[in-house]
């Protein structure tokens, strides 16, 4: 059984949501999945122990959660070494615009340096609006930010915008993808062995 490691931050929830839903994906995939919050006490986990990890945050003020980008730097040598993947979250992900989405990739690419971390996959994932939980400020201040981009301004409701199918899809290329690196991996022992 593959053992998955999935590290998340969170502002508002949404990202611990994919997180959870993930989680899910990949144990009906059987494997055994570790779901942590990088803001809990993290000194624990080495990524070392694990066949993979997965790691998504949430794009808020253009930058990730402090305690991801901290996990990820203090683990990046371990990380290289096996199989990874890397969510970011945002809702700039939907816009059209091609300087939106540029912007995205220059806070993603700016994490990665950072971090000191390349994952193998990255998978940018559309988030929520959380009007009904937010404070009056943070509710005014998104709502200018989401008309600009023509987006929901509606703010006695919650809006989701996660792709689902498109996040079952990811797991199911993910768990591909690791078992093609275990036969790979095998060949090579198996031909070393020989020789």
């Amino acid at each position: 059984m593959r053992q998955i490691l999935i590290v998340y931050g969170t502002t508002d929830g949404q990202t611990r949501k994919i997180a959870n839903v993930l989680a899910e994906d990949l144990r009906a995939r059987r494997c055994s999945v570790d779901l942590v919050d990088a803001a809990g006490p993290l000194h624990r986990l080495s990524p070392e122990t694990y066949d993979a990890v997965i790691v998504g945050a949430s794009v808020h003020i253009g930058a990730f959660q402090k305690p991801v980008v901290r996990w990820v730097r203090e683990n990046a040598k371990a990380l290289k070494k096996i199989q990874t993947a890397f969510l970011p979250v945002c809702l700039a992900i939907l816009e059209t615009r091609p300087e939106a989405r540029q912007e995205i990739d220059k806070i993603v690419e700016r994490f990665f340096r950072q971090s000191g971390w390349r994952p193998s996959v990255t998978k940018p994932l559309a988030g929520a609006l959380r009007y009904t939980q937010y404070s009056w400020l943070k509710k005014w201040m998104m709502k200018r930010i989401v008309a600009k981009a023509g987006g929901d301004t509606d703010t006695t409701r919650d809006h989701e915008y996660t792709d689902w199918n498109e996040l079952r899809v990811f797991a199911g290329e993910f768990v591909a993808r690791l078992a093609t690196r275990e036969i790979m991996t095998g060949a090579e022992v198996m031909a070393g062995g020989v020789v």
